[in-house]
């Protein structure tokens, strides 16, 4: 009798997160605006953090992006800057259609990309290019902590710095990137 019982209960339950997950996904939640925001990104120079950066461009964010090669961090900049160049032509397209003047159409917010190279498992290097960036930019607004190291290995088969590296970027420095931006904004760093 109580498995019979329990049964119908699990039963239940497992229809209802069916019911739950359906009308979460019917009714979606109205989408975060980042526009004019100061959005910083890790690993920013290839991968993830590039489309990351491209995506929170198409959103008129303003980016700052880190990268501990300086090189990939850049194109990744001029990728963005073209995505701002299309925002502002499809403004001025559309100020013309309309028969609008163009500072009546263009974006209202600051689209900048910054570019910082930082290598993120360094701690102190970490702080000071947090300084830097509240000083020359402002206050961060959302963070995309991205940066990763992939060795491609098993774990056993890495040499001993690759495994050091590997935890350094993926495991501290999730630390070391947000204290300086979330838990303590006002104090300045060595």
């Amino acid at each position: 009798m109580n498995i019979l019982v329990e049964f119908f209960v699990v039963t239940f339950k497992v229809l209802w997160a069916f019911v739950v997950a359906a009308a979460k996904w019917l009714l979606r939640p109205k989408e975060k605006s980042v526009a004019g925001q100061v959005c910083l990104i890790t690993g920013a120079g290839s991968g993830l953090g590039r489309l990351f950066a491209l995506e929170f461009a198409r959103r008129r964010a303003r980016l700052v992006l880190w990268d501990i090669n300086t090189q990939s961090n850049e194109e990744t900049a001029g990728l963005v800057r073209h995505v701002y160049r299309e925002i502002a032509e499809e403004a001025v397209a559309a100020a013309q259609k309309a028969g609008h003047g163009e500072e009546e159409v263009l974006p209202h917010y600051n689209l900048q990309v910054h570019t910082y190279t930082c290598d993120v498992s360094k701690r102190e290097n970490v702080y000071t290019t947090a300084e830097r960036v509240r000083k020359e930019v402002g206050e961060v607004s959302v963070l995309v902590n991205n940066a990763g190291v992939v060795s491609g290995h098993h774990l056993l088969e890495c040499p001993d710095e690759l495994i050091e590296r590997t935890m350094m970027v993926n495991c501290h420095a999730h630390f070391w990137v947000n204290i300086p931006f979330t838990f303590l904004p006002s104090l300045s760093f060595p």
